[in-house]
């Protein structure tokens, strides 16, 4: 082999090295590129992270402190709720303090309206012997109207 077939032989070889050197900087840059990048999406992504973490820990103070408010509203509705007593009950519990059966308090009957104090309290007197039940009725009905005609007031 002469000297200048060794040359261009080294040059070849050179030249096909150079070419793969070349390939492998690109290679490197890009992945330099790719490294940058995702280091860049990372820390996005972790201050995300960390912003989320924030407003969790927020909601969750919220949470305990709602379900506190809570807590203390259902006990004080349990508190004012045994307080309450209704009218009816209470009136129920005075008539039965009195051995007296309880009976509904309804308005006046229309048909009622159109009759005397005097025609209401004689048919309330006769529907005791009757029926007393029904004139307890009749007369819790017609209460006004027959202490009237008794000239109570």
């Amino acid at each position: 082999m002469s000297i200048e077939e060794i040359v261009t032989s080294l040059k070849d070889a050179l030249t096909g090295k150079s070419a793969e050197v070349e390939n492998a900087h690109k290679e490197v840059l890009a992945a330099k590129e790719l490294a940058a990048t995702s280091e860049a999406k990372l820390s996005e992504t972790l201050a995300l992270v960390d912003g989320l973490t924030a407003d969790k820990t927020a909601l969750l103070a919220k949470i305990t402190a709602l379900e506190a408010s809570v807590s203390t509203l259902a006990s004080e509705k349990e508190a004012i709720s045994k307080q309450i007593e209704s009218a009816g009950k209470k009136a129920a519990s005075i008539v039965a303090s009195a051995g007296v059966d309880p009976v509904e308090v309804s308005p006046v009957n229309m048909n009622d309206a159109g009759k005397s104090d005097e025609e209401i309290s004689k048919e309330w007197v006769l529907m005791k012997e009757k029926d007393p039940k029904g004139a307890s009725e009749f007369y819790t009905k017609n209460r006004a109207a027959i202490i009237r005609a008794a000239g109570i007031k």
